[in-house]
């Protein structure tokens, strides 16, 4: 069978490197291809045959609605998903007047994007999946959060601890960003966080800016057995400031369970410095994951509110 082939619209460098990195390595059996404008699609759409069209709507020059309807005109067929931060009834009317397969509204995990792909290739071949839209998001109210931290500092574990309920030891390293998704209850609100793992690397560094924004919280991660990753929190905190000046913060001490080389009075007197809460965490017995993770939710939603 002939591969399916994917183009991918995007003009932001760092999604764009997050979308074709991911679809490519996926079981999705695409190939996958990028340009970073409308008008660079309108040459591919040209020269070369392309199953499924993947375009940011936000764009210099063109919009990706803009190019849709351009589309519509040379493939009058082609599946075609639209994904944009800044949504609205408007652009979701236009989306549905050209007939696009689904509407994802940023910021979405890679594996709903996935999910979706997979969906329309069903569709395609006679399958029972029906077009529509679709934000990535089952709960009443999704808000982004994003945890910072340097690298082995166990930002990764936590969010698996808090999804899966497991923990697992082995270390693996955050390829630049990675999403997630948790369902928290609290008060009267169901609030899915979607949470963005960023790599504590020194060299993404440039791509991680790109994605604080948007952030209603931010966790920052250190290690309690780990003296350096502690005296980087400020320079974690300096970074997240110039992108996200107001934005809420909640510090966690992680790794508990091992030989502590920073004390809890001076994780709860850097909080006090920058009038933040404070968490001290374990994955691998549990302790102060929930709660930490049940404080990012109620900031976030608080910032939410309040903008």
């Amino acid at each position: 069978m002939q591969k399916k082939r994917v183009l991918i619209v995007e003009d932001d460098p760092s999604v764009e490197l997050l979308l074709r990195e991911g679809l490519t390595d996926s079981d999705c059996g695409c190939e996958v291809a990028s340009v970073n404008s409308g008008e660079a699609a309108l040459v591919q759409l040209e020269t070369a045959r392309w199953d499924l069209i993947i375009t940011d709507n936000r764009m210099p020059g063109m919009s990706g609605l803009e190019l849709l309807q351009a589309v519509r005109a040379r493939v009058p067929g082609m599946l075609a998903i639209l994904i944009t931060a800044h949504g609205s009834d408007e652009v979701a009317q236009e989306a549905k007047r050209l007939a696009v397969y689904r509407y994802l509204t940023k910021p979405f995990p890679l594996a709903d994007l996935l999910r979706v792909i997979r969906d329309a290739f069903a569709l395609e071949r006679g399958g029972e999946s029906e077009p529509g839209r679709d934000n990535g998001r089952g709960a009443s109210v999704a808000l982004k959060v994003t945890l910072g931290g340097d690298g082995g500092v166990g930002k990764s574990t936590l969010i698996r601890r808090l999804c899966t309920g497991s923990f697992n030891a082995e270390r693996r390293m955050t390829i630049g960003v990675d999403f997630h998704l948790y369902d928290v209850a609290h008060s009267d609100t169901q609030t899915r966080l979607v949470v963005w793992d960023v790599s504590g690397q020194d060299h993404f560094a440039f791509t991680r800016r790109a994605f604080y924004r948007g952030s209603k919280a931010i966790g920052l991660v250190y290690a309690v057995n780990d003296r350096a990753t502690f005296e980087r929190m400020k320079q974690w905190q300096r970074e997240i400031r110039e992108i996200l000046p107001t934005t809420p913060i909640i510090l966690a001490g992680n790794k508990t369970d091992l030989e502590i080389q920073v004390a809890s009075d001076e994780g709860y007197a850097l909080a006090r410095e920058w009038n933040v809460p404070f968490f001290e965490t374990s994955c691998a017995t549990g302790d102060g994951v929930h709660d930490f993770f049940a404080a990012l939710a109620q900031v976030a939603e608080r910032n939410r509110r309040n903008k």
